[in-house]
């Protein structure tokens, strides 16, 4: 459930990756290290969203608000807005202790995570031409 404070609703975009971000960073860096980069990224989400899993079944507030903020922050640089302000959303619920905010948020976050994955192999597949 969103409150008027969320920085975002929790309705995706209709595409995963913000193609201005994505745009600034095709021009600022070179492909060799965008290609090290969404792959440091891809071989690091699995644990990460599982952290948050976790963290979310175990009440765990401040483990929440720790394996939520780099996701937050490598999410929002590669471009995948939405499911940074998801981490967001989950780093301030176990920061103030409103967990009860961070379970719905969960299957939310879930489904984003398979957008944004689909999203930069389709990328790293095709050259990081786009």
């Amino acid at each position: 459930m969103s409150s008027p404070a969320d920085p975002m609703p929790t309705q995706p975009s209709a595409s995963p990756i913000d193609s201005e971000v994505w745009s600034v960073l095709r021009e600022d860096v070179d492909a060799e290290d965008l290609l090290r980069v969404l792959s440091l990224y891809l071989e690091a989400f699995p644990g990460r969203v599982a952290g948050v899993r976790e963290a979310i079944e175990r009440l765990d507030g401040d483990a929440l608000a720790r394996v939520a903020h780099p996701l937050k922050s490598a999410s929002r640089q590669i471009g995948a807005l939405h499911l940074g302000a998801l981490c967001e959303q989950l780093e301030q619920a176990g920061r103030d202790g409103g967990l009860e905010r961070a379970l719905p948020l969960l299957p939310v976050l879930e489904q984003e995570v398979v957008e944004v994955h689909r999203a930069l192999q389709a990328l790293l597949e095709s050259g990081l031409a786009q």
